[in-house]
């Protein structure tokens, strides 16, 4: 993509107390405490793919976000754009706001990608675990994180309500999933959601028997046709290995969302 001269002349300005850093230096440091890899592209950009274990803050809201976000001004703040121009402009910016240890990725997003760093499309912010339970209830941590995130375009390609575990959980709870959405906007904790769901149920709130039978049945679930077995396998070759043997959807979705290792 051509700058234009004055944009230009603006990255070259910032560029003068900014330093960079190249692609080989910073992938190292990638994890390490009180050092960050941010991406200041737009949403649409970091959804479509990021770098593995950088955070999400925008160019056109890190400075109005990075005192919650990252507070120590000592920190170390690796910034990445497409291809080192906006993360410089970022970085002069973090610096006057008084952050002592700011660099501009060399060559960015693209400079990252050829070089076969690792990338993901994994969202900044998972949902927990659907083996986590509220209530003794499998999965329904999960659904809640999701009506959280999903509407604020957090979790881009998952499903969410009207198919899989979702539906499952719904139907086994008696709700319709835009009702349990719009019920999520107005109760701001675990606590609260499960005293809305015994409420709507009453005396039909499923006893331990029934939830214990619906646990197992739900995170014990495998393929089970052709098709699926064969997605299954693929999906589970495609992913890092780790030390316990993936034998469920359970187990796949903590793999892929990186809670085994």
């Amino acid at each position: 993509m051509k700058h234009s001269p004055g944009f230009q002349r603006l990255v070259e300005d910032a560029l003068a107390r900014v330093r960079e850093l190249t692609v080989d230096e910073t992938a190292p440091k990638v994890g390490k405490p009180d050092t960050y890899l941010v991406d200041v592209r737009e949403e649409s950009e970091w959804n479509e793919e990021h770098a593995d274990g950088a955070i999400h803050l925008g160019k056109g809201v890190i400075e109005r976000d990075i005192e919650v976000r990252i507070p120590d001004r000592d920190a170390t703040i690796m910034l990445y754009c497409g291809g080192g121009y906006r993360s410089a402009l970022a970085g002069d910016n973090l610096q006057k706001m008084g952050y002592r240890n700011v660099f501009s990725v060399a060559g960015g997003w693209r400079a990252w990608k050829s070089a076969g760093k690792p990338t993901t499309t994994r969202p900044e912010v998972v949902p927990r675990s659907p083996y986590e339970k509220l209530g003794g209830i499998v999965h329904l941590p999960r659904l809640i994180d999701k009506a959280r995130l999903f509407p604020k375009g957090k979790l881009p390609g998952y499903q969410f309500l009207n198919t899989g575990f979702d539906r499952n959980l719904l139907d086994f709870l008696c709700v319709e999933g835009r009702v349990f959405a719009d019920a999520i906007k107005q109760l701001p904790d675990d606590e609260s959601v499960l005293q809305w769901l015994k409420n709507r149920l009453g005396p039909s709130w499923p006893g331990e028997h029934a939830i214990t039978e619906f646990n197992e049945k739900l995170s014990r679930r495998r393929p089970d046709q052709p098709d699926r077995i064969a997605k299954f396998e693929k999906d589970r070759a495609a992913l890092p290995p780790c030390r316990k043997k993936i034998e469920t959807y359970f187990d796949l979705i903590d793999l892929e969302e990186g809670r085994l290792k």
